[in-house]
């Protein structure tokens, strides 16, 4: 199965609890952004990425709001789920570039990480989401016809950001893009991080933090929580 959670910002704990336990060496667990264990270059790092290697299930993370995309860009590019990658840890951990569609058990999921620079309070990557990314995720979209099984981000839409943060006037360029996915794209849900925030928003979107949810939706009986 493929499980989500987000937002773990290089804290060993994470990976240390009874929900990741569980996940057997057929599952998938996808981090959502800000995986933070690729930041500096050093043993820490090396020790780390070891650690989570030794987890039975497969590591799948996409970028959030901070990235070494200068240390992240020179692990080996690769092929998984049908698409190009970045192998971390060979047959464990992978980082999957924004715009992606992967396939995994017979599931589409499109992959888009990064964050925008929408508060200048924030310090951020200098890698924002660019043209040729949304040109990417556009033109797989339109190779898979327009239809995915789950969609798979750090930001959430600009529409479900206004709804969560009640401010009508909040607008960022990859969260406009987001909105127009969710116009014309045919999917079953999208699960986001970013926000810190485990909330169910809709039978369609659900914000991920801590939680470890599974994908299908005949398996929400299941979900596993910290």
């Amino acid at each position: 199965m493929i499980f989500v959670t987000a937002d773990t910002h290089g804290d060993m704990e994470r990976f240390e609890t009874k929900a990741i336990k569980k996940l057997k060496k057929t599952d998938t667990l996808f981090v959502l952004g800000d995986f933070g264990f690729i930041w500096n270059d050093d043993e820490k790092t090396e020790k780390d990425l070891k650690k989570l290697a030794k987890l039975d299930c497969k590591i799948l993370f996409i970028d959030g709001l901070n990235e070494n995309f200068a240390k992240l860009m020179q692990y080996p590019e690769t092929k998984f789920g049908g698409a190009h990658c970045r192998e971390i840890v060979k047959d464990k951990i992978y980082y999957i570039p924004r715009g992606t569609i992967i396939t995994i058990e017979d599931k589409k999921l499109l992959c888009f990480g990064g964050c925008d620079n929408y508060d200048m309070d924030i310090i951020t990557s200098d890698n924002d989401p660019s043209q040729k990314d949304y040109n990417r995720c556009t033109a797989n979209l339109n190779l898979n016809g327009n239809s995915v099984d789950y969609i798979l981000t750090h930001m959430p839409s600009g529409k479900i950001n206004r709804f969560i943060n009640l401010d009508s006037n909040f607008y960022s360029e990859c969260m406009d893009y987001f909105d127009t996915v969710a116009q014309k794209a045919s999917y079953t849900k999208w699960y986001f991080g970013n926000l810190h925030l485990d909330k169910f928003i809709s039978p369609k979107v659900q914000a991920v933090y801590t939680d470890v949810l599974p994908l299908w939706e005949e398996e929400k009986k299941g979900i596993f929580r910290r």
